[in-house]
């Protein structure tokens, strides 16, 4: 037997092996969408082994949970006539089979549906499973970047001198240029210019 069926919640047995657990955050957030729009994907279930009219569930312990929370008395379900040993495949596999977003096409998912819903971060957040503050780093990486701004001329910005002094020699000049300024730029610049001025 397989198809689609609506399953009392009372007929509804989870698998001891069951190992995928939601924390409680994600798992307000699932009832939430469930209670909001009346969408979830069906269960997967199987026969229970040895109980009539009941069903095991292979993949669904937390949408079960969440319509339980909602006082559904229903579940849609695909059953599945698998034996013990599938049953624990799916449940190794169903559970862990997932994708990994890019988070630029994530970023673009959130922002179109931030603008189609006039939702703000905040009110974003409730629906989707990221926290605030990863829905607002999201978005960030939507926003246009500014222009960049054009370099300033060769003539105004500072190149490097190198020149090579013994440690006596490297400790006088140091000393002097302490003395003249804290900037030492400016204070080998003063030198130069004292001296343009002495000869």
């Amino acid at each position: 037997m397989s198809g689609m069926v609506e399953v009392a919640l009372g007929d509804l047995r989870a698998h001891e092996r069951n190992s995928n657990a939601m924390r409680g955050e994600l798992f307000e957030k699932l009832v939430a969408h469930i209670e909001r729009s009346g969408r979830y994907p069906p269960l997967v279930v199987r026969p229970m082994p040895g109980e009539a009219g009941a069903y095991q569930v292979l993949d669904g312990h937390h949408r079960w949970r969440a319509l339980e929370r909602l006082g559904e008395s229903h579940a849609r379900c695909v059953v599945w006539d698998v034996d013990d040993g599938e049953a624990l495949v799916l449940l190794a596999t169903l559970n862990r089979l997932e994708g990994a977003d890019d988070p630029l096409a994530r970023a673009g998912l959130l922002e179109e549906l931030k603008s189609r819903l006039d939702l703000s971060v905040t009110g974003l957040a409730k629906l989707l499973p990221e926290s605030r503050d990863d829905v607002k780093r999201l978005l960030q990486l939507t926003a246009e970047a500014p222009a960049p701004s054009e370099p300033p001329p060769l003539e105004s910005m500072r190149q490097a001198v190198h020149f090579f002094l013994l440690p006596e020699e490297k400790r006088r000049l140091d000393r002097v240029l302490k003395a003249i300024d804290e900037d030492r730029a400016r204070a080998l610049m003063a030198l130069v210019e004292e001296k343009e001025v002495h000869g």
